[in-house]
């Protein structure tokens, strides 16, 4: 092998290297973006499930008032009723 050709093979494998580092460099900050990505939707899954939590209680309360409200409306029924019968 002569100079001239040792001299391409080198050159020729230090444009591979310098190709595989940037690509690695590129992985890496693919990578770092996922990572970032993965960790937002982490967060925003918890203040789904916070926000879903809220709104089951939300819903729970609502239940809850209705069925005092029926309760209360039930007992206007008797009332007028008692009241009507008394006339």
């Amino acid at each position: 092998m002569t100079d001239e050709e040792l001299a391409r093979l080198i050159e020729s494998n230090a444009k591979a290297i310098e190709a595989l580092t940037n690509d690695i460099q590129e992985m890496r900050r693919d990578r770092q973006v996922i990572y970032e990505l993965m960790g937002d939707l982490t967060n925003k899954m918890g203040e789904l499930v916070i926000s879903q939590t809220k709104s089951y209680k939300l819903m729970e309360s609502l239940d809850n008032r209705q069925h005092q409200l029926t309760n209360q409306q039930q007992m206007l029924i008797e009332i007028v009723k008692k009241l009507a019968e008394d006339k």
